[in-house]
């Protein structure tokens, strides 16, 4: 369950998380698993593959024993709708100055601690008013340590980003500004025991609005999951999952909620070029109705996705991935989505690298202040040339059309970039 659903935690509601986690990760398991060999996720040889992997892994700087992967871009972007608008789009030039920071730190031959770090600016040439309020830090930064001790692989963890871009948020409309922090930080283990491998994992999640009309959903989460998977054979694993969310909100505006799921997911590898993971059960969002949205409904529904990797030949690659789910809503308790998306890799000419990508998106706002339901759909082109070693080039064409049977919230945005990134 994604931490953007926000949980609020009665006695009673904590007992039934806890209980259906246990059940789902330790519960009763009729079928064992069939022997199999198969290198360990865990322990010394584990540590051992990953540090040769490293090894491999083309960093450019080192300071003792710290190495670093250093690169520098620059961007420049044309929008013809920055406030996501139907009947007043504004158009704008947007450049983008940005640099990654990958820095590995092998502590001990088991132990490793990294940073993965982007630090970036927007410039509005237009709408100077919209440019960034201090610097961007890209989805994917994150400092991050791995510890392996026998058979555990204990992971912890800092990811944190914060971003102002409204697209990717599909119940907005008529916003430029969605200035947000995110942080989850927290603990996995993953225990191997080769029939089977369990992982739990604990995060604190926090949202921060940076935009004040915007931070009314300033919250924090507390995130558990867990999963517990079995191998049925040597390219099928099968399992179950649950996890347990208690989100509350900083002002009394949205409903404090909890969250939990409860289902199980098959692996398999049903040919040498493709993979298939499905995963499905049931999802419980119970809200506590103390504020001020007017939404009193909660969720009782069912979850499902499959994801589908497919290598059609040595130039192809696909993905296929389509899901039904229900996630904490902007100005409703929860939107109910469903989604396909599907994406093409082709590496067809040498040193270019080409990618197109199509998706769709329904989605029915449980009530609140917008009852909304919406249509998105778009699809983006995009094309990377190996210019020399060290500069790669970028260019990328990205469509979004949102259809909503609320006036004045459907909106058609256009978006062509291109960029050129220095390798050091």
């Amino acid at each position: 369950m994604s931490p953007r659903v926000r949980l609020s935690v009665c006695p009673r509601g904590k007992r039934l998380g806890f209980v259906l986690l246990v059940c789902a990760l330790f519960g009763a398991w009729s079928a064992l698993a069939q022997d199999a060999v198969r290198p360990s996720l865990a322990g010394e040889e584990a540590a051992e593959a990953r540090r040769q992997d490293i090894e491999h892994i083309p960093y450019n700087l080192m300071t003792g024993p710290i190495k670093y992967r250093i690169s520098a871009t620059l961007g420049f972007e044309y929008n013809d709708n920055i406030n996501l608008s139907e009947n007043r789009p504004e158009s704008d030039f947007i450049i983008h100055p940005q640099v990654t920071i990958n820095a590995l730190w092998p502590v001990t031959q088991l132990n490793t601690l990294r940073l993965d770090i982007g630090l970036g600016y927007a410039f509005y040439l237009d709408h100077s008013s919209q440019d960034t309020n201090g610097v961007l830090l890209t989805p994917g930064s994150q400092l991050a340590l791995d510890v392996f001790v026998g058979d555990f692989r204990i992971n912890f963890h800092d990811r944190f980003s914060l971003q102002q871009d409204p697209i990717s948020e599909l119940q907005l409309s008529n916003v430029i500004d969605y200035g947000r922090f995110e942080n989850s930080a927290g603990v996995s283990v993953l225990w191997d025991l080769n029939k089977a491998v369990a992982t739990l994992g604990y995060d604190h999640y926090l949202y921060v609005s940076t935009n004040s009309d915007l931070d009314y959903l300033n919250r924090n989460a507390e995130v558990l999951v867990g999963s517990l998977a079995f191998t049925l054979s040597n390219t099928t694993g099968l399992g179950v999952e649950s996890s347990f969310v208690h989100t509350y909100y900083d002002q009394n505006v949205l409903n404090d909620s909890n969250a939990v799921t409860v289902g199980a997911f098959l692996e398999t590898q049903l040919t040498n070029y493709m993979r298939v993971r499905v995963a499905g059960g049931y999802q419980m969002i119970n809200f506590d109705n103390t504020g001020s949205v007017f939404d009193s409904n909660d969720v009782h529904d069912y979850y499902a996705n499959i994801l589908i990797s497919h290598r059609l030949n040595a130039y192809i690659t696909q993905t296929l991935s389509a899901g039904h789910e229900s996630q904490l809503g902007v100005n409703s308790n929860f939107i109910t989505l469903n989604y396909v998306r599907h994406t093409v890799t082709w590496n067809i000419i040498r040193n270019t690298l080409l990618s197109t990508e199509v998706f769709y998106e329904d989605a029915d706002d449980s009530g609140g202040f917008i009852d909304e339901d919406l249509h998105r759909y778009g699809g983006a082109i995009t094309i990377g040339y190996q210019l020399t070693p060290h500069v790669t080039l970028g260019l990328r064409y990205q469509f979004t059309e949102k259809d909503s049977d609320v006036p004045f919230r459907s909106y058609t945005q256009n978006r062509i970039s291109f960029d050129g990134t220095y390798s050091f």
